[in-house]
């Protein structure tokens, strides 16, 4: 099966969840929670039930289809549909608490955050320069061998720190959000470093 069929297989049982689920489902929904899962706005149900399945066709609709996309179009496809069945994740949630049931979002977001970003390091290192995707400095932006060295180096971090977000899945509040949230800024953070440092080496050479 094509990862854009498994992309539109997500948006179908989206969508699919959505109809069947719509009549039992309140008035007023709860579609954003705090750190806590406590929740901090509403929302009219046909809005709720529907912006995620929406948000999900934009994200495959939209993909850019140009001849430098070609280049990296299987890699993409795979964080596409990664994405995605977060989304759906998320979407079960808000179906699942318009059935008055409770749900621990630190055991979903924050593993499919991980997920994500351990993807991410798997595939960066094939993304090729493009204005779309990746490590976008104003090193790696004007120059194709710092974008391939920062990439390749960034990749082990975003995979260690997208294992390390999974593990914070399992670790009690108000440390669990503090790990996560420095884990991120550490990546980040250092993918920004690397570039500036293999940028500098280029120019030493």
């Amino acid at each position: 099966m094509s990862t854009n069929i498994i992309s539109w297989l997500f948006i179908a049982i989206a969508v699919a969840a959505t109809i069947v689920t719509y009549s039992d489902m309140p008035e007023q929904m709860s579609i954003q929670w705090d750190l806590n899962s406590e929740v901090k706005e509403y929302a009219n149900k046909a809005f709720a039930v529907y912006l995620l399945p929406g948000v999900m066709t934009l994200l495959t609709v939209l993909l850019p289809r140009n001849q430098n996309y070609q280049k990296f179009k299987s890699s993409l496809l795979i964080l596409q549909n990664v994405l995605l069945l977060g989304l759906l994740s998320l979407h079960g949630v808000i179906l699942a608490s318009g059935y008055g049931l409770e749900v621990d979002l630190s055991k979903i977001v924050l593993p499919m955050v991980g997920i994500i970003f351990v993807t991410v390091g798997i595939y960066m290192p094939k993304f090729p320069p493009n204005n779309y995707f990746g490590i976008k400095t104003v090193y790696t932006v004007n120059n194709e061998t710092v974008w391939r060295l920062t990439h390749r180096a960034s990749a082990k971090y975003f995979i260690l720190g997208g294992l390390l977000m999974i593990g914070t899945a399992f670790i009690p509040a108000p440390y669990q959000m503090i790990l996560f949230l420095t884990i991120v800024v550490i990546v980040v953070l250092t993918s920004v470093y690397l570039s500036y440092h293999f940028a500098k080496h280029e120019k030493q050479a």
